[in-house]
């Protein structure tokens, strides 16, 4: 179950831990038990560990700006043979 934060109107804001399934509809205010309705915050990424964190941004970045590929990558596309040992194969 995620943590999710909630804005009381009468007491001010609060987190709860809610399903996902019903991450649309207000929860119980824990001090006055009044309905409050979600808040959306941003993903706090600053205790995320750097390689998580370095996907996250990218994966954020194509969203917007898809990255254009041309030629074919590096390591594929038939047989590659070293200078010095033509018998091999590279991979």
């Amino acid at each position: 179950m995620p943590l999710y934060d909630y804005d009381c109107h009468e007491c001010g804001p609060f987190t709860g831990w809610g399903s996902m399934s019903r991450s649309s509809e207000p929860m119980a205010c824990p001090n006055c038990g009044k309905a409050a309705p979600r808040i959306l915050t941003a993903p706090f990424i600053a205790d995320m560990d750097p390689n998580n964190r370095t996907a996250h941004q990218r994966n954020e970045k194509s969203a917007h700006e898809p990255r254009v590929v041309s030629g074919k990558p590096p390591g594929h596309g038939g047989a590659q043979r070293s200078a010095r040992r033509p018998w091999m194969i590279g991979h």
